[in-house]
């Protein structure tokens, strides 16, 4: 057996969901569809080739002539060797005249002995724009028996609608893989871990491609562990290199700005760029089949932005620093242009958080015809059913812990205005609780010890609620998490002051990161050990745009109080930190420490015993920070690796952290200005 068999073979075995995309072409295969020409298009990497080889496999009536785009197509004589060739393989041997005549009549010959169920299929046809004037005529002349079947990247458009096919064409986009998909494609290549499992997922989106180089570079690891940086950030450039193959400066130029949008329009990219933007070239990137066209403006494929972006700041990371910068400012030169937008805006300003956990997290997926609706009796059981699905999928290790969904019919029957449900073509497919702390509320909620902890420590106040509870379809949660919170922040506005109560770890720094503080005393477990934590956002002093819009800026009021007196200083604590293990040794370092930090020193040392006492002090200040919360343990730790223990070179310490380079050099100048803010204080 050859060794391309083999590979076919195994990547069938592999082959998973579509099932939808299937049925569709085996109905146009036997004629069921009304429409001659069916055309599969989605974006490099999405698995239009697996899918029409899986389909061949499949197909047990009929034949298929299959005619391959990534071979050279100069004329229309390449189409006809590549048929005549498998017409004699189907035993015309009789074919010699390898003309346009003598090959349809062929055809419609074997369609006519067949009875039907004969199919050309021309993939990457996206290379077949050589002969786009000649095809569609030749096409025409085979009888209705005759099933055509195409893929590429791109939708049909210009030549091929106007040879007047387009009432004979039905187009079939190929979306990314659904979560469900990815975890059965993880099960069959043995990858155990939920670890493993997740991180599959959240780098590949779905896209077959990224999904299958991930997979591969696991399994030559330890498929119980996820990728580290390193490897993230080699899977990122081929990816890139893949998508992007084939355009010119310009157009990549335009999809590096895009990128750094949530959603772009050609002056957005213009003040980006600060330059006319060219037309032709405008054009060429939204024609993308990875570019989703919106009512306002475009959007890249989660994926594409996601990796684009941290591509750019592996390579680039001063020049996405000042991009997003310059986003911002667009974005809130827009909302000063028109305040009726502010709210709308919100989201496209939260996607430019410096934070990469806020983007990952908050930006995936593009619902369309939504609506929001009240939550009636009739919806509980579905809303329930949500819960505990959506958490089991996001949670597995609390399989067996059905959390608090037995208070979601007594909270509803108290107050059915707690339940916001949202729904996709008459179909309910996410849900959110945000729950009213009044007298007959608070009876409710002490029926669930994991909540005691908060209702013991809480002070009641005005217009509070509590946000614990939240459900999303798991086929549709990728897609359906931005519009979620999207809603989320607009009843946000109606509130005064909220504890969001999740057991969602990788909500944990999020909330923080977009303005919620942490509140421990509300902590809790439920019987089966599955952790809850408290943030708590408080508006009774600002509405949440207003602090949303200070946690963005670089220029806060916050920041601005807590910045240390110079950046001279901060850079002097460098230096002390780059010569940490010289100090007991070297009196200039502990005079530099002295001077910076007078009130630490309170007694007369020596200068050897100073320097020792000096290090004591460092390092207890930052063990206080690897004992805190996410963020701070975080800073704590580069700290440690990069001075303390002095890991070179600092690719090193990224990949300890689990950071991008670039975000690692902006996360140790975080931790050094921390370190100073902390060793400026009085006490310890």
């Amino acid at each position: 057996m050859q060794i391309q068999t083999k590979l076919k073979g195994a990547e069938r075995n592999f082959f998973v969901g579509r099932a939808k995309e299937l049925e569709i072409l085996h109905k146009h295969t036997t004629g069921n569809s009304e429409c001659q020409w069916l055309h599969i298009n989605g974006q490099s990497g999405i698995g239009k080739s697996t899918l029409l080889q899986q389909f061949m496999a499949e197909l047990e009536v009929g034949e298929v002539y299959f005619l391959d785009g990534s071979k050279t197509i100069r004329a229309k004589e390449d189409v006809f060797v590549q048929l005549a060739n498998q017409l004699k393989s189907a035993g015309e041997w009789d074919l010699h005249e390898q003309n346009q005549e003598e090959i349809v009549n062929r055809i419609i010959h074997r369609s006519a002995q067949k009875g039907g169920h004969v199919v050309l299929l021309l993939d990457t046809f996206e290379n077949w724009h050589t002969v786009e004037k000649w095809l569609p005529q030749w096409l025409g002349q085979f009888e209705d028996t005759v099933r055509i079947i195409t893929a590429g990247r791109h939708p049909l458009t210009g030549g091929w609608l106007r040879s007047g096919w387009a009432s004979f064409l039905h187009s079939v986009p190929l979306t990314s893989l659904t979560p469900t998909d990815v975890d059965q494609y993880a099960r069959k290549r043995g990858l155990a871990s939920n670890e493993t499992k997740s991180q599959l997922f959240q780098f590949s989106r779905g896209i077959p491609l990224a999904m299958t180089l991930v997979a591969e570079m696991m399994l030559k690891g330890n498929q119980y562990k996820p990728l580290a940086r390193i490897e993230q950030n080699q899977l990122i450039s081929v990816l890139i290199e893949e998508l992007f193959d084939g355009l010119d400066a310009s157009v990549r130029r335009l999809l590096e700005a895009a990128s750094v949008f949530w959603r772009f329009n050609e002056e957005r990219l213009s003040s980006l760029l600060e330059e006319e933007i060219d037309y032709e070239s405008f054009r060429r990137l939204i024609k993308m089949p990875f570019i989703i066209l919106k009512e306002d403006g475009w959007m890249l494929h989660d994926a594409i932005r996601s990796w684009a972006l941290e591509d750019m700041m592996l390579r680039k990371p001063q020049t996405y620093e000042q991009m997003r910068l310059k986003a911002l400012k667009q974005i809130r030169l827009e909302e000063r242009s028109n305040p009726l937008l502010r709210q709308k805006l919100q989201l496209d300003k939260m996607s430019l958080h410096e934070n990469p956990l806020v983007r990952n997290i908050c930006f995936t997926g593009h619902l369309d015809n939504v609506e929001v609706r009240g939550c009636h009796e009739c919806d509980l059981p579905v809303i329930e059913s949500l819960y505990i699905r959506y958490h089991h999928f996001v949670l597995p290790e609390a399989s067996e812990d059905i959390l608090m969904v037995r208070l979601i019919r007594p909270i509803w029957e108290v107050d059915p205005s707690s339940f916001i449900t949202i729904w996709q073509e008459n179909e309910l497919v996410a849900f959110f609780g945000k729950i009213p702390l009044h007298d007959k509320m608070l009876k409710v909620l002490e029926t669930d010890q994991v909540l005691h902890p908060f209702l013991k420590g809480w002070k009641p106040a005005p217009n509070s609620y509590l946000i614990c509870f939240v459900g999303l379809e798991p086929e549709l949660a990728a897609k359906t998490q931005t519009y979620v919170i999207s809603t989320l922040i607009n009843h946000f506005s109606l509130s005064k002051w909220l504890l969001d109560f999740t057991c969602l770890k990788e909500w944990f720094p999020v909330l923080e990161l977009c303005g919620f503080d942490s509140a421990p005393w509300s902590y809790g477990k439920t019987q089966s050990g599955t952790e809850f934590r408290g943030f708590i956002l408080d508006l009774t002093q600002e509405d949440y745009l207003s602090k949303l819009d200070r946690v963005l800026s670089k220029n806060s009021l916050d920041e601005t109080l807590n910045q240390p007196k110079s950046t001279g200083d901060v850079n002097e604590l460098k230096i002390l930190m780059k010569e940490f293990s010289k100090i007991p040794g070297n009196s200039g370092l502990s005079e530099t420490y002295t001077r910076l930090f007078p009130h630490r020193i309170t007694f007369d040392l020596s200068t050897e015993t100073i320097g020792k006492f000096i290090q004591k002090d460092i390092v207890d200040v930052i063990n206080l920070l690897i004992g805190g919360e996410e963020m701070e343990a975080t800073l704590g730790r580069i700290l440690k690796y990069a001075f303390i223990q002095g890991i070179r070179p600092h690719e090193l310490v990224a990949k300890k952290t689990n950071l991008s380079l670039s975000t690692y050099y902006r996360y140790l100048n975080k931790a050094l200005e921390r370190l100073f803010q902390d060793l400026a204080q009085k006490n310890l």
